[in-house]
């Protein structure tokens, strides 16, 4: 058998083969020798247990490792019975897991001290605060000390506690839950506050622990409810707005059509003739100017009923093609002044459409208006229609235009817009035309879609849902499936 010297210079650090030979007792710190040499030297060499609430980590010194293989040693060379090797090696495991949690906790408290926001800790179990942070001054105006005797009954406002107690039962589900709340400062006013709860578990003790983050929220809660009061007090403008122009549309109307009745009368003679020229000139002027008023208020009256959710659908089962000529034999006078070539290429077996034809009416002659309004002299206007039975019924209304910009695409489709534009500004109008469209066929369930490349035209289509299209029986028998 090898002697300990050759065992320890074999296997040890040299500090350990120094201390075989060394009494036990030799290796506890000076302070602690005659608790040492009453309670663990009967101990070594018998088979009897150490005894019980013995601590040997004050009893050692702290190259505890170098101790643990001299001991080994020990028993190896000497076959005596080294008790309690095992339980002190647990109970190195266990300092060192203890002095990494006090590391651990003394982080968490500098970390939570110099936190703005304020830190909470409790026992999910009972709610009893275990810790809070010193930002608990700043916020409620309480000593952290006197915070963690209050119960929550005089921080939480009553109306909000039942929020709080519901959080923290569904905190034994899950990790993580935030809650918004009024909190109570010292002075007795109220704050909104937002915490941050989370939830996490001892391994080791098997014990729960809630972690809570609270931070002011004050300002944010008045800055989102001046939000709020800005957008009621804006719906409420645009609903008087609304309900003004449309107030004010009947009253223009009526007059209007009894102006535009007299001038078609006197333009037709029904009376007799008017021989001066410059009257019957006088008389077209007056006509066409009143027409165009009368549009522009329908348009206008068009608008603020969409806006109000006042549209009414009047539906019957009608043909497009007559609904288009008619559009485009009334817009003839500008087209003609304009020298436009203007096509109808609808498929011979389009569908029927289920719509209220006076506003589908009005759609298109909105559409061929702006058409003949921003295409320069001796342009073209091509109106196409297809029918899918799983997009619906679509017309298209091209023209060789002045075109839409990329980023003005979606503005012109809001009421009031106009895109500026050198033949723009040359024409009149309110800017209503397509904001109408876009109002009309979304009370139809349909939509409008524009393409356009500045300079090069635009392309407006108008889509009906299927459920609108009347398709005839032979016509069914040849579409395809849905």
């Amino acid at each position: 058998m090898h002697s300990p010297a050759t065992i320890g210079r074999k296997t040890v650090p040299a500090a350990s083969v120094r201390r075989v030979g060394r009494s036990l007792q030799s290796h506890a710190k000076s302070a602690r020798k005659l608790i040492f040499r009453r309670n663990v030297n009967p101990v070594v060499g018998t088979m009897d247990p150490a005894p019980p609430g013995l601590d040997w980590r004050g009893l050692l010194l702290e190259n505890f490792a170098a101790m643990v293989m001299t001991l080994v040693i020990l028993a190896l060379c000497t076959a005596l019975p080294v008790l309690g090797v095992a339980h002190l090696a647990e109970l190195r495991r266990r300092s060192r897991a203890e002095r990494e949690a006090l590391e651990s906790e003394r982080r968490f408290r500098q970390l939570a001290e110099s936190s703005f926001d304020m830190i909470v800790r409790f026992d999910p179990r009972d709610q009893r605060r275990t810790y809070i942070s010193p930002a608990c001054r700043r916020l409620y105006g309480y000593e952290p000390e006197e915070a963690l005797m209050m119960p929550a009954e005089e921080i939480i406002h009553p109306e909000d506690l039942p929020r709080v107690r519901e959080v923290l039962r569904r905190l034994e589900y899950s990790e993580h839950a935030p809650i918004t709340y009024r909190g109570r400062r010292k002075d007795g006013t109220y704050i909104w506050v937002e915490a941050s709860l989370t939830r996490s578990n001892n391994p080791e003790t098997g014990t729960s622990e809630v972690v809570s983050v609270v931070r002011d929220i004050s300002e944010r809660v008045r800055y989102e409810a001046a939000l709020r009061q800005a957008k009621e007090q804006a719906d409420a403008a645009s609903r008087a707005k609304s309900e003004f122009l449309g107030t004010m549309s009947h009253e223009l109307r009526t007059p209007l059509n009894a102006i535009i009745g007299f001038t078609e009368i006197m333009k037709e003679g029904v009376m007799g003739p008017i021989d001066n020229p410059h009257y019957r000139s006088y008389v077209a002027d007056i006509h066409f100017s009143s027409t165009h008023l009368l549009n522009l208020i329908n348009e206008i009256l068009d608008v603020t009923k969409a806006e109000a959710g006042k549209l009414e659908v009047q539906e019957e089962v009608f043909d497009l093609r007559p609904v288009i000529e008619a559009v485009v034999r009334i817009s003839g006078p500008p087209i003609d002044k304009a020298r436009l070539t203007v096509t109808i290429d609808l498929p011979a077996d389009l569908p029927q459409l289920r719509a209220d034809q006076g506003k589908t009416r009005q759609v298109f002659f909105n559409l061929v208006s702006n058409a003949v309004k921003f295409t320069p002299a001796g342009g073209r206007i091509d109106i196409s229609g297809r029918f899918d039975g799983r997009s619906g019924l679509s017309i298209t209304v091209a023209d060789t235009g002045i075109g839409i910009a990329p980023e003005d695409l979606h503005r012109v489709l809001e009421p009031f817009v106009q895109v500026d534009s050198s033949l723009s500004r040359r024409h009149q109008g309110t800017g209503l035309g397509l904001p109408a469209v876009k109002g009309i066929m979304e009370l139809h369930n349909g939509m409008i879609e524009l393409r356009s490349t500045a300079g090069a035209g635009t392309a407006a289509t108008i889509t009906f849902p299927p459920e609108r299209a009347v398709v005839q029986p032979a016509m069914q028998e040849s579409l395809p499936a849905a």
